[in-house]
């Protein structure tokens, strides 16, 4: 997908065990976002993390690399491209994303 003339929202849920979420913690590296603003951790649960930034366009391919490095951990991953009024749901494990676009 194409860069919007806007900032596309992000919220990225991770679901996994204790365990994993603990190890992500600890060697997360968010430069793979590497033009993401404004990341925030939303929430920090046990089984889940909610992280929220914004970028030049869609993160998909960051989002394909973790979940491939992290094969037990499931992540989703929501983003609005305003400009364009597309909205998704993207439902990604071990690589393999799963992605769902709406337009409004």
């Amino acid at each position: 997908m194409e860069a919007m003339r806007d900032y596309v929202t992000h919220r990225l849920l991770i679901v996994g065990s204790i365990a994993d979420l603990k190890a992500l913690d600890r060697v997360a590296d968010w430069k793979e976002l590497a033009d993401a603003k404004d990341i925030a951790l939303v929430d920090r649960s046990p089984g889940r993390r909610l992280w929220q930034f914004v970028t030049p366009a869609p993160a998909m391919q960051p989002l394909r690399v973790m979940s491939r490095q992290w094969p037990r951990l499931t992540f989703f991953l929501h983003y609005d491209c305003e400009d364009a009024r597309i909205v998704a749901l993207v439902r990604a494990k071990n690589g393999r994303p799963s992605h769902h676009r709406f337009t409004y």
